[in-house]
């Protein structure tokens, strides 16, 4: 025991810390570990401190309402923190979608939402996409596609779940069009694997998370919407990673002028308070059946008041507009350094949800020792960040999206030095 570093003691060794520090505290975009260090911070919890850590306001609407009451299940009554959330979120989500269910976390949202659409259809079957990322809960790991440790050794999976080619530009063969080489394989597994009219819901990421932060076309996206009301599907949204401001749009799916059916919600809901959401029309809910959907810890009264905040805060602070200016400082700075460094394969993303992905010099062919040798730099000089991608050759940037220039001046600072290193 005493050979084991402290901040592991207790901890299964597949549990290790991105950055090799105990968090004493944090503030806005750094967090402060007990050796005294400061880090600053680029994964923000994994896009879930969206108005950085400590933002005054919300830790003042959780002191408040924690010495009211901490947990009044929504089962058996309400309590006013869900109902002001509620009016809030339905003056930020697509119109006519302004029934929610709340949950624990994303992948209890990505469940239930993916049981009412089964509910609803009265149809077995469900499209996802390779590369996808959908949570680790069983049916939701049957949806995940981006990594086989996600999914692997836990088989039998959940059955009816089929999986198509996501659109990847950069990925997409020369001789083909990105939009119409991925549709196809869609159109492919409605023709070879499953009938249409068997077809609850195709899930997909706006932006896919783990699996890239790959930004499709905003036709692929048009015509999945297309077809799943061709087909009578749902269309549900998976807005988890890239929802609630990442992109500088309350919503992702509000770049590509798609409305779905049934959208999920979590991480930046609550700014680190577990929550998550599962958006509908009220019609669609009507057709539930009476004690299918539900949890005891749904829709917390400590997590509803910091959700409460959250929204306001990014209001009155011009959070997306923000995210967007920073975002697009950021993406210039890669860009600029793509053409030093050949073994940036590509720059992408919207807002501050970006991404590189590192390749052998004159190729597309994947170099995750890149992508870890500048993860590992930028840690050495006290930046966290985080790598993703299903050949493990992305690094993704997340910093909060109230970054203050000076902050994202330290950072650029820090990735040119690393760059140098990792990518000479």
């Amino acid at each position: 025991m005493t050979d084991t570093p402290v901040h592991m003691r207790h901890m299964p060794d597949f549990v290790t810390p991105v950055a090799p520090i105990v968090i004493d505290h944090a503030k806005g975009s750094w967090v402060y570990a007990t050796d005294g260090t400061k880090w600053l911070d680029f994964v923000m919890g994994i896009a879930v401190m969206n108005t950085g850590h400590a933002h005054p306001s919300i830790i003042e609407a959780v002191k408040a309402q924690a010495a009211k009451v901490s947990h009044a299940q929504m089962n058996i009554y309400r309590h006013q923190p869900m109902l002001d959330l509620s009016d809030k979120i339905a003056e930020i989500v697509p119109k006519g979608m302004d029934t929610f269910v709340y949950t624990n976390s994303g992948a209890e949202s990505v469940e239930n939402a993916v049981k009412l659409a089964k509910q609803v259809t009265r149809r077995p079957g469900i499209i996802a996409f390779h590369g996808a990322f959908h949570g680790r809960t069983h049916l939701a790991m049957a949806l995940t596609d981006s990594a086989v440790h996600y999914r692997g050794h836990h088989e039998p999976l959940v059955g009816g779940i089929y999986h198509a080619r996501y659109c990847y530009p950069f990925r997409t063969p020369a001789s083909e069009d990105p939009t119409d080489y991925a549709i196809e394989d869609v159109r492919r597994v409605l023709r070879s694997e499953i009938y249409g009219d068997d077809v609850a819901a195709i899930i997909v990421e706006p932006i896919q998370g783990e699996g890239g932060f790959i930004v499709p076309t905003r036709e692929f996206m048009l015509e999945l919407r297309a077809i799943a009301d061709e087909i009578g599907a749902m269309l549900i949204v998976d807005e988890i990673q890239a929802g609630m401001g990442r992109t500088g749009t309350w919503f992702c799916s509000e770049h590509f002028g798609v409305k779905p059916d049934i959208m999920t919600i979590a991480k930046g809901i609550a700014s680190g308070y577990p929550l998550g959401v599962v958006v509908a029309p009220k019609d669609l809910w009507d057709k539930c059946l009476p004690g299918s959907m539900g949890g005891t810890y749904g829709g917390n009264a400590v997590a509803c008041a910091a959700g409460v905040a959250t929204i306001d805060a990014m209001r009155h602070e011009g959070m997306l507009e923000n995210a967007t200016r920073q975002g697009a400082k950021l993406k210039t700075f890669f860009e600029e350094l793509q053409a030093t460094y050949p073994s940036i394969g590509e720059v992408r993303g919207k807002g501050l949800m970006l991404a590189i992905e590192c390749v052998k010099p004159g190729t597309k062919e994947a170099d995750a020792a890149k992508a870890k040798a500048f993860i590992a730099e930028c840690s050495r000089q006290k930046l966290i960040l985080m790598g993703a991608g299903s050949l493990g050759n992305c690094v993704r940037f997340l910093p909060p999206l109230n970054i203050p220039d000076a902050d994202m001046d330290v950072a650029m600072g820090i990735f040119s030095a690393a760059a140098t290193v990792a990518f000479a």
